[in-house]
């Protein structure tokens, strides 16, 4: 269904209606009207009557939402890596190897990682607007506090705090597009949510060089947080919550109103309530291979097919070309840009297009495993463009090189992100917030130990060896994926869903 279109009602038999019911767990048995895309395919999920359900909103509202969201996210990762171009100066301030000054980045990745472990069940209660705002506004003091940070210790304090605070709209980013969007068009939406905050670590080397060059690196910090005030005062005067459930129960209570909405008034789940168990239920879905392969894999892809590139940038480009940090912020930054938008290109809305023809060939049995056929060009690709560098830098071949493998890995990263996210969230919409949390759990993690080893490896046995190994344990991890083709169904039916979120 395009965006804009308004749903189609369709009256059916009871019997027809059962069948609708029984993928869409919030629709009423014996109800018998059911909304249909431009093809005729029930929705899923099914809207309510309710003009506060967000599936109901206008296109614009919806998209409002999302930008700003959106929005939110590319600033995040802008935050971690502006500084990045800036490490030569930022070390000889902190009287710190490239090696450990590079912690002032993976620091916040690890942070990252953590926080929406910690907020996003909070949201799932009191509703995803209220933690943005205040996770955010305390991300903004943090960021400032980095760069009025006089020792390492300090920097590593406040970057920690950025990131666990700063980092909510990427792993609660997901669940809000899954609040607003059905699933044959949530491909389209949620590349733009990941190429967003994707190229928000890819577009801060750009621009992070010149600002320690003009300014000085202190202003890396200050720049970041200056934005991201404006946009959260933007944020706040026009973006409504967008939790919202269909269950009985909830749906016999007083709605809030928009005015109440906007002033957060009262929980937006009026039945829940906040449980200690609930800040474990990520781990609780790494028992679905839908979900546990598909994490394990695009967790090695972002660290090889990005962060391996932000955090070597510096003491590679500066020892092979003799770069200033202007000069390695665009080597790094522009074709990880251009692959970027490239690879968004190639997902998204092609996912969606291979979902929907195929529903239409089963007549109009969706498929979750559909879009997983989307993702295979990222198989190829990250690896790839990881060897491209490694040759260049080992060979120490023309720059252009180097710039061209960057693009090559970041075309099938940003693949990966987008397809992984719409499937996971497709599989298990209601659990969209743990896996979100769980993608960006495993993501976050694993590129922050790779900050470890990634230079102290490429010295000891060669830049190329080191960036062959790595790019073949991202091959090693994507092959289980190709199981999920042939294997998922049987084994979401075997192991059944989640006995958690089945209000939302």
């Amino acid at each position: 269904m395009a965006a804009s279109e308004k749903p189609q009602v369709t009256t059916v038999e009871s019997t027809n209606s059962s069948d609708i019911v029984k993928d869409n767990a919030h629709a009423d048995a014996a109800d018998s009207t059911i909304h249909r895309d431009r093809h005729g395919l029930p929705l899923v999920p099914q809207p309510s009557d309710d003009p506060l359900d967000p599936l109901n909103w206008k296109l614009w509202i919806k998209v409002v939402v999302l930008g700003e969201v959106s929005l939110l996210s590319f600033l995040a990762l802008l935050s971690a890596s502006l500084i990045t171009p800036a490490f030569i100066p930022l070390s000889l301030f902190l009287h710190r190897g490239l090696v450990e000054t590079a912690f002032v980045t993976s620091t916040f990745v690890a942070c990252v990682g953590v926080s929406t472990i910690v907020w996003n069940p909070i949201s799932n209660v009191y509703g995803r607007r209220p933690v943005y705002i205040i996770t955010v506004a305390i991300s903004i003091a943090m960021s400032v506090a980095s760069g009025k940070a006089n020792n390492f210790g300090q920097i590593l304090t406040f970057r920690a705090l950025s990131g666990f605070f700063g980092g909510v709209p990427l792993g609660l980013g997901s669940a809000t597009v899954a609040d607003l969007f059905f699933t044959h068009e949530r491909g389209f939406y949620m590349g733009i949510y990941t190429v967003s905050f994707i190229l928000g670590g890819h577009v801060a080397p750009i621009i992070g060089g010149y600002i320690e060059r003009d300014l000085t690196w202190h202003w890396c910090f200050y720049v970041p947080a200056i934005v991201t005030a404006a946009v959260l005062i933007l944020f706040t005067f026009t973006v409504p919550e967008t939790l919202y459930s269909r269950a009985p129960e909830a749906l016999a209570r007083p709605r809030r109103t928009w005015l109440q909405n906007m002033l957060m008034q009262g929980k937006a789940h009026p039945t829940r309530r906040l449980r200690i168990v609930d800040f474990f239920r990520p781990i609780q879905m790494l028992q679905y291979p839908s979900v546990l392969l598909p994490t394990m894999s695009y967790a090695v892809s972002f660290a090889y097919g990005s962060i391996l590139f932000i955090i070597t940038s510096a003491n590679l480009f500066g020892k092979t070309y003799h770069f200033k940090p202007q000069q390695t912020g665009l080597l790094l930054g522009i074709p990880i840009t251009v692959g970027s938008v490239i690879g968004e290109a190639m997902s998204g809305g092609f996912s969606d297009w291979v979902s929907e023809k195929r529903a239409i060939r089963r007549g109009g049995e969706r498929k979750p495993e559909d879009r997983l056929l989307a993702i295979f060009p990222a198989f190829i690709l990250t690896p790839i463009g990881i060897i491209i560098e490694g040759v260049c830098l080992e060979k120490k071949m023309h720059w252009i090189g180097v710039a061209f493998g960057i693009a090559v890995a970041s075309v099938g990263l940003q693949i990966s992100t987008t397809v992984v996210y719409t499937y996971t969230a497709e599989c298990y919409k209601p659990q969209s917030p743990e896996i979100g949390s769980l993608l960006n759990f495993a993501r976050q993690m694993y590129s922050f130990a790779m900050g470890f080893y990634a230079i102290p490896w490429a010295e000891r046995i060669g830049v190329l060896n080191a960036w062959v190994a790595m790019a073949l344990i991202d091959v090693a991890f994507f092959l289980p994926i190709i199981l999920l083709l042939f294997k998922a169904e049987d084994w979401r039916s075997r192991l059944g869903e989640p006995k958690f979120h089945r209000d939302l």
